[in-house]
């Protein structure tokens, strides 16, 4: 083997695993930054517990809270509507600051900025399992359209265990 040769093998062999470092790196640092947002949010919010009466009503609410200006939130909202089948002892709301998503078929929608802004919710789109008394009990943001039916049972079955109910 000549010394060119050589030197190109190693170089290459160099910048191979630089490349694998970097990708580690790169990988660390997206799950630091899930984790953070994870534990954050919720401390810095607050939104779980907290009563909205302007949400009680008859039997427990799953609230689909979208932003407007959020495209994955149009993606989002076709499939959250076709969940009240599923549950039909569950209330199914929209809420959002503006008129986009009203008067969808089985699904009542809520306009209200005002509450948008009293939730201050860190995510859009979010979740909410509220109870008939208006408390929240969970909160989460979606994390993808086809996933929402599990995404949604994991959020009531979760904020039945914290009453205590089995």
């Amino acid at each position: 083997m000549s010394v060119l040769t050589a030197t190109v093998v190693l170089a290459w062999s160099c910048l191979l695993v630089l490349t694998l470092a970097m990708a580690g790196m790169l990988r660390q640092l997206r799950e630091l930054q899930a984790e953070v947002a994870t534990l954050g949010a919720p401390q810095r919010h607050g939104v779980a517990g907290r009563p909205v009466p302007q949400l009680a009503g008859d039997g427990p609410l799953v609230l689909l809270v979208l932003d407007p200006g959020c495209s994955f939130c149009d993606a989002v909202h076709g499939p959250f509507t076709q969940l009240t089948r599923e549950y039909p002892g569950t209330r199914f709301e929209v809420l959002s600051p503006r008129q986009r998503w009203a008067g969808a078929p089985a699904v009542q929608s809520r306009v209200d900025s005002g509450l948008v802004a009293e939730l201050d919710l860190p995510w859009a789109p979010a979740l909410l399992h509220v109870d008939a008394g208006g408390t929240v009990l969970a909160a989460q943001p979606v994390r993808s359209p086809e996933r929402l039916g599990e995404q949604v049972a994991g959020l009531l079955s979760t904020a039945m265990h914290r009453q205590g109910a089995s």
